[in-house]
């Protein structure tokens, strides 16, 4: 796994005196220059090679996006510390630190030279998972289980509709109706199968039915959207194209 940047040694000098001015104390703090071979601008056009990911070579190091980073908030984060940090040694291909941004498009808004992480991290992200280099343990179960059974929790195709058996109401699936409805309602694999999905699942189908409106759900024909795996893959992608492929003939 790569490591951060070093950071700059401190030096704090006894006595020192600068162009004949006495300005000793403990205050006189000063750093060691860091030397240009320390900087590895490759780590950064690694990054900024990727389609998509271009505007990644952009960053200019103002820090206005940092600010706006819901990341930062609870952690060190932000698009300038991750430019730093390719900057200083870190491969983001192999970085925990690649998986944590949102992609909120707050630093977007902000940012004056337009560095676009809401392309520039699924493309990365993408690419580290072609390379085979870290993959949070959460997004590669859910990317076998998809591989195997369809949806992101691994559950299995014939319960996709169960969920409708403790909803109260009547739930129509549009196979048994065998007509056309004014709204046809895509669940999702975490509404059909996670406990708390069920829930909200489950209320929605009684507001729908307090509203009279005329839905039906496809229920066991439905297939997953592959949501949870987005943030691994660019939009539009050859990968993307693959996966759809695969998901209809589930």
């Amino acid at each position: 796994m790569a490591t951060k940047y070093q950071k700059a040694v401190a030096i704090e000098k006894e006595n020192i005196v600068v162009d004949g001015v006495d300005v000793s104390g403990h205050w006189n703090r000063m750093f060691e220059q860091r030397v240009i071979f320390e900087y590895t601008p490759e780590l950064i056009e690694k990054i900024a090679d990727i389609p998509n990911a271009e505007s990644f070579a952009n960053c200019y190091q103002c820090a206005k996006c940092v600010a706006v980073c819901p990341v930062d908030v609870v952690g060190n984060y932000g698009p300038r510390k991750l430019y730093r940090y390719a900057q200083t040694g870190m491969d983001l291909t192999e970085a925990p630190e690649l998986w944590l941004c949102t992609t909120c498009a707050n630093c977007l808004r902000v940012c004056p030279k337009e560095v676009n992480m809401v392309k520039i991290m699924p493309a990365a992200r993408e690419q580290a998972i072609l390379d085979g280099k870290f993959v949070p343990a959460e997004l590669q179960q859910a990317f076998e289980n998809t591989a195997k059974s369809g949806n992101p929790l691994g559950q299995p195709q014939r319960k996709r509709d169960a969920w409708i058996q403790s909803a109260g109401v009547p739930v129509p699936i549009i196979k048994d109706l065998g007509r056309k409805v004014s709204v046809l309602w895509y669940v999702g694999s975490y509404p059909s199968y996670h406990p708390r999905g069920i829930d909200a699942a489950a209320a929605a189908a009684r507001i729908f039915n307090a509203l009279g409106i005329d839905f039906a759900i496809l229920g066991k024909e439905e297939k997953t959207t592959r949501d949870s795996q987005r943030p691994g893959w660019r939009e539009g992608s050859v990968r993307d194209d693959d996966r759809a492929k695969h998901r209809d003939l589930q």
